[in-house]
């Protein structure tokens, strides 16, 4: 495994996995069906805010600093604003409880995830047909960008614009009839129209790639960019608290799920909520009870997460107050991990860290199943899905028999 991920470019040193993070496929497939039908309850509960994207951003108390400008082309946003996804799991004693979705981002590096699954299926047993499964996002991205051109009646043409790519995600999307090309960061304000390019996958967000005033150009000369502007707006926090909360159109199936796999969030709104069959106080239970909750940003990256149970009561008091001033947060119920051995090897010694943490990391793309990532927030800090790890992150594989 050390010479795979050496030779596809990957960090090789120090201290990895020794074996697979495998799980039984039943749990493997629901994983990604859970996640497919949480992210679709969040896009129709954001569709649901307004008519345009504009009035959704609005009617979300989002501030518009926080996300791309939009194209304007709303019949498109609408359509493709789900098109790349990812979902951030913690295992809990109750199983794994979603944490976040992430629809703008760059999903946690699909490539890394393919090449790991890919090593592990061969490290396994020495065989590529070794019993172990695992979905490659490339090839599925690949197979739903295929789909897509041929949905809306859009040429094989594609750039990937930004530092985020890499030479065998070209060959990938090449193998499946596209006509591809890595665009740099110095080439983004040149982007071109339709008539080089029908879609643009960007390696990174639109302002880190010097592209957060252009971009939305190319879209309305005929650029269907990916992900959408508009998807950001489905990996904001407030739109899980509004599933969370519950909505008129939910089905009983609906709900179950949510209260099954959707921790208990709210807006950092003033005013009276449901509290596991009672009514309460939202500012005061908060404040009441610090153990039970964790604080956390809206829009990932703007802001520290705060756990209640790890936090001085004086500074845990102080991001309340905050939070409800402001209302660009979330509160949610703390979910106590449930942690599992590691073994880890230097390529001479196992060792086995005894308290993991795994936070599992699902990939969709146009609902389809893209692979699963695992990764291992340190030790005291809050697990968000996106938080610093100390330990080696790594593909997540089905096996055949049960498995732990």
């Amino acid at each position: 495994m050390r010479a795979r991920r050496a030779a596809a470019g990957l960090p090789a040193q120090g201290p990895l996995p020794a074996r697979p993070f495998v799980l039984p496929r039943g749990r493997y497939d629901e994983l990604f069906e859970t996640a497919a039908a949480l992210l679709a309850l969040v896009r129709r509960a954001v569709l649901a805010l307004g008519p345009t994207w504009p009035d959704r951003l609005v009617a979300l108390g989002a501030d518009p600093a926080d996300h791309p400008p939009h194209s304007g082309l709303e019949g498109a946003e609408t359509d493709c604003c789900a098109v790349l996804a990812g979902a951030d799991f913690l295992v809990g004693a109750a199983g794994p409880q979603l944490l976040g979705l992430d629809t703008g981002g760059t999903l946690g590096s699909p490539r890394e995830t393919g090449v790991l699954t890919r090593a592990w299926q061969r490290a396994a047993a020495g065989l590529p047909e070794a019993p172990l499964f695992g979905h490659d996002p490339r090839t599925v991205r690949a197979a739903a960008l295929a789909d897509l051109c041929a949905r809306r009646g859009l040429p094989r043409t594609v750039a990937l614009v930004g530092p985020g790519f890499h030479p065998d995600e070209l060959r990938e999307l090449r193998a499946h009839g596209f006509t591809a090309d890595l665009l740099p960061r110095a080439g983004v304000r040149g982007v071109p129209g339709p008539r080089s390019y029908a879609l643009g996958l960007l390696g990174g967000a639109p302002a880190a790639i010097g592209g957060a005033a252009d971009l939305p150009k190319a879209c309305r000369a005929g650029l269907l960019l990916l992900p959408q502007p508009s998807s950001g707006l489905l990996a904001d926090k407030r739109a899980l608290a509004l599933v969370s909360e519950g909505l008129p159109w939910m089905t009983r199936g609906e709900r179950a799920l949510v209260e099954r796999r959707l921790p208990w969030t709210r807006i950092t709104l003033a005013g009276r909520t449901s509290w596991h069959g009672t009514e309460r106080d939202l500012p005061a239970l908060v404040l009441a009870e610090p153990e039970r909750f964790v604080l956390k940003r809206a829009v990932a990256g703007t802001g520290p997460v705060v756990a209640g149970h790890a936090t001085a009561p004086e500074v845990w008091a102080a991001a309340v107050r905050r939070a409800f001033g402001l209302g660009d947060s979330v509160v949610q119920e703390y979910v106590r991990p449930a942690p599992r051995p590691l073994e880890l090897s230097d390529g001479a010694a196992v060792r086995t860290v005894r308290a993991a943490a795994p936070v599992l990391s699902p990939l969709l793309f146009a609902g389809r199943p893209g692979g699963c990532r695992v990764s291992f927030p340190a030790p005291g800090v809050p697990a968000s899905g996106a938080g610093p790890s100390r330990l080696p992150a790594d593909a997540v594989l089905a096996g055949r028999e049960a498995s732990d």
